[in-house]
């Protein structure tokens, strides 16, 4: 802009020269060329135009070539990008007199005023003599003609295209800087990519192709000018941090460019929503479809599923789901729709027959604690379909939504019918649950008149002799659900042991008593402990033992068949707790170890004590 400034007011300078001059003649060669030749040109342009302003000087060569020549020098000096206003006037100016000076300039002009062209003098290559030829001067001024045009006619296009490309660039950098501030999270942006945020990526590519494209085009502008001093370069910057990266502007007129590569970066975004996102909604929205068809099916009251129960939800799914979301709408969708399809089939009669065997208690038990457990899952997951979730996840997955629920309306009242059912579903199957929790822990015999309590010692909460003549002391559970418990029954005139088998409804199937004596513990913390052990085939063995020291016969071994014959009884003083038992079957013995294998391989310590005792298959001990 300064340069454009000063070029027009040389030109209204030549106006007040031209009036001071006037009233003294210039002769060019003696007052103006002088000056030239000297590069004194603060003096001589004035005087210069002034003097061609004078019609009968108008016409002459000379002045009119060194005007070109001065603007050609311009040109020359002038940097092709912060000095393009002038560059093009200048460029115009010294085409113009150049031109001019080219058709003015004969043999006779260069034998009679050979002073003015001696920057032409030069050796004739092929006569060896020196001097000036009118084709030399004729070739030089058109070599600078022919530079100056290309420097006129690219440096617009060069100008042309960097306006572009800092618009584009502009562009691209605010689109970027909109993605960044209203999708904070690169994984927000990549699930909410509606069609207009799709058109904007896409755009951005484009822009970064007409970047690429008008770069080339500016580099082989200024290859075909030849103009020093400005050779353009372009580095890309690879945006690795989103939100952090390609926030700074560029300006893409300085000689060596950084940008950040928004093209790259938007193209990768694009590659991941066609690759990985539609992939990903589409197995949603599919998975979706076929829980919801799979419900329809389980209530439909055929008693027929076609295929069969989905019990969870494809674990590479629900990981592809969490790279992109981690609270994800669509995982809660899915865990309700699989929970409820799961918790309505174990609640069909006609789909889950044994649930009408009311008397297979660990069954009642297994499926009501899943079923509350089901309705946790579910409860949890309806608990997040509330704003601003339902919101997001339509923006997330909106497809789904409005395909399926019917939008964010459909969704709220899909999450108000869920909290009916639960609310009546938990109260029903937590009284249910808790009903066959009671059951599971009691055997009672048919008549009602004696009950056991089935899990020993480890529930805190039982106290004996509050509920039971029954302490419980150790328990064991076959392969038929038929329950073995063994403990000190408090009836009778002498307090006695028992083992008894109870079945998958509770029921006492048998109870046998034996002989204490001589087994003491004490009334308020019982100190007594058990264990079934190996034996033979076709039997069941327990032992209690005392933790009593004044105990006269601290352990009391059992062997019973499980029809609830007694095989044999045996109480023994031993030196402490068995470490171990082990069932020998070639000879039919069980083997009591009151000593580790350890201390057995170091000489067992007491020789009174051999540290195990064994019982044949006729409960005699040695």
């Amino acid at each position: 802009m300064q340069k454009s400034i000063l070029f027009a007011l040389i030109i209204l300078s030549c106006g007040v020269f031209h009036t001071s001059f006037a009233q003294k003649k210039v002769k060019y060669d003696k007052d103006i060329f002088p000056l030239i030749e000297a590069k004194n040109y603060d003096q001589a342009m004035p005087m210069l135009w002034s003097y061609l302003a004078d019609p009968k000087n108008a016409e002459e060569p000379n002045p009119n070539l060194q005007i070109g020549l001065y603007y050609e020098g311009l040109v020359n000096n002038y940097h092709i990008i912060s000095d393009s206003t002038a560059i093009l006037g200048a460029s115009d100016t010294a085409v113009i007199y150049l031109t001019k000076a080219k058709t003015l300039i004969t043999e006779k002009e260069l034998k009679k005023n050979d002073e003015f062209y001696q920057d032409f003098y030069r050796r004739d290559l092929r006569t060896g003599d020196f001097g000036i030829k009118i084709s030399d001067v004729q070739l030089d001024i058109e070599k600078k003609l022919q530079s100056l045009r290309n420097i006129n006619k690219y440096s617009k296009s060069i100008y042309s295209d960097l306006y572009a490309i800092n618009s584009a660039n502009e562009f691209s950098m605010a689109a970027y800087q909109a993605f960044a501030t209203q999708y904070p999270n690169i994984n927000d942006l990549y699930l909410m990519a509606n069609d207009g945020l799709k058109d904007s990526l896409a755009a951005v590519v484009d822009k970064n192709t007409e970047i690429k494209e008008k770069f080339s085009n500016v580099r082989d502008a200024v290859s075909r000018i030849g103009k020093k001093g400005y050779s353009p370069e372009l580095e890309w910057k690879e945006i690795a941090e989103y939100g952090e990266d390609g926030l700074t502007s560029v300006d893409f007129f300085i000689n060596d460019v950084e940008a950040w590569n928004y093209g790259e970066w938007a193209e990768g975004v694009e590659d991941i929503i066609k690759r990985d996102i539609t992939r990903l909604k589409s197995q949603i929205s599919q998975t979706n479809k076929d829980l919801k068809a799979q419900g329809e099916s389980i209530n439909g009251g055929s008693g027929i599923l076609n295929e069969d129960l989905i019990t969870e939800i494809d674990a590479k799914l629900l990981s592809d789901i969490s790279k992109f979301d981690e609270n994800a709408l669509a995982i809660d969708l899915l865990n309700i729709l699989v929970s409820k399809n799961k918790f309505d089939y174990l609640t069909s009669e006609t789909l889950n027959e044994r649930l009408a065997d009311l008397d297979d208690v660990d069954y009642q038990l297994a499926v009501s604690d899943s079923l509350v457990q089901l309705l946790d899952i579910i409860e949890n997951a309806v608990e997040k379909l509330v704003e601003p979730g339902i919101t997001i996840g339509a923006k997330k997955y909106n497809k789904l939504i409005t395909e399926q629920y019917g939008g964010e309306m459909g969704l709220i009242k899909y999450r108000q019918s869920l909290e009916n059912e639960l609310m009546d579903d938990r109260e029903e199957w937590m009284t249910y649950n808790e009903k066959y929790k009671s059951r599971a822990r009691w055997g009672i015999s048919e008549d009602g008149s004696e009950s056991l309590y089935l899990i020993p010692r480890m529930d805190s909460t039982y106290v004996a002799r509050d509920f039971s003549k029954f302490y419980s002391i150790v328990s064991m559970k076959d392969d038929s659900s038929n329950t073995y418990v063994v403990g000190l029954e408090f009836q009778g005139a002498s307090d006695q042991g028992f083992i008894a088998r109870v079945n998958n409804a509770r029921t006492i199937l048998w109870k046998r008593n034996f002989d204490i004596r001589g087994f003491a513990y004490s009334d308020s913390e019982f100190l007594v402990d058990g264990k079934f052990i190996p034996s033979q085939e076709g039997t069941l063995a327990v032992y209690i033992y005392s933790l009593v020291p004044e105990s006269k016969k601290n352990i009391v071994a059992v062997s019973v068949t499980p029809e609830g014959e007694t095989n044999w009884v045996n109480s023994l003083k031993i030196s402490r707790a068995p470490v171990d038992v082990k069932f020998n079957d070639i000879v039919k013995e069980t083997i009591f170890y009151t000593k580790t294998e350890e201390e057995l391989e170091n000489g067992g310590g007491d020789p009174n004590d051999p540290g195990y005792f064994a019982v044949d298959r006729s409960g005699n001990v040695r």
